[in-house]
C-alpha cells in the first residue's frame, strides 16, 4: 500500500479521536453493562479496553523510541509486506471473523476495576494521538518497532501506527456492539 503520509496520519487521528469520544460516553454506565458478555466466549466492554491497554503498554514506549530517531518526513508512505498484513488483519471489516489473541494479551478472568481500565485507556489514547501528531515530523517508512510476540519482526513507524489504531478501532466497536446488545 502506498499513500500520502499526511493523509494517513490525518485518517488515524480521526479514528483515535472518535474512539476517545466513544469511550468517554461510556463513563457513566452501570457495572453490569461493563461486564456484560453476549456469550461466554466473548469479551465484556471492560475486557476489550483492558486488552487494548496491554497493547498500549508495549507499543507506546516503542513508538516513542522510534520517534527519537529523528528521520526527516517523507511525503509518501509505503507499507511493508508484513506490516500491511498485520494492519489489514486487525482493520475493522463488516462480517469479520474473530482472531485469537496471545495469552499475555488476554484479559479474561482478571480482576478489573472499570474506572482504572477506562482511565488508563483514555490516557493511552491521548498519548497515541500525540504520537501520531508528532509522527508528522518523521519518516513513516523508517523508525523500526518490534512486535509484541517476537523481537525478530520489526514494523516501520507507519505500519505500527496503522496496526495500533485499527486494532483499537476494532475492539472499541466490539465494546459498542456489547453495549447495543445488552
Amino acid at each position: 500500500m502506498k499513500t500520502n503520509s499526511t493523509l494517513l496520519l490525518s485518517e488515524l487521528e480521526k479514528i483515535v479521536i472518535l474512539d476517545i469520544k466513544t469511550i468517554q460516553s461510556f463513563q457513566n454506565l452501570k457495572p453490569e453493562q461493563y461486564s456484560y458478555k453476549p456469550n461466554p466466549n466473548a469479551w465484556s466492554i471492560i475486557e476489550c479496553l483492558e486488552h487494548l491497554n496491554y497493547y498500549a503498554t508495549f507499543y507506546l514506549p516503542e513508538i516513542k523510541k522510534a520517534l527519537t530517531k529523528g528521520n526527516k518526513p517523507k511525503s509518501t508512505f509505503k507499507s511493508g509486506i508484513i506490516g500491511n498484513y498485520f494492519a489489514n488483519l486487525v482493520k475493522l471489516k463488516e462480517n469479520d471473523k474473530k482472531h485469537k489473541t496471545f495469552k499475555t494479551m488476554n484479559p479474561v478472568n482478571k480482576q478489573l476495576n472499570q474506572n482504572d481500565v477506562i482511565s488508563d485507556f483514555l490516557k493511552n489514547q491521548e498519548e497515541l494521538l500525540s504520537l501520531i501528531i508528532a509522527s508528522n515530523k518523521n519518516n513513516l517508512n523508517k523508525g523500526k518497532v518490534a512486535v509484541t510476540f517476537t523481537q525478530f519482526i520489526k514494523l516501520n513507524l507507519g505500519d505500527t501506527l496503522r496496526f495500533m489504531v485499527y486494532h483499537n478501532q476494532r475492539h472499541v466497536q466490539q465494546a459498542v456492539n456489547n453495549l447495543n446488545n445488552h
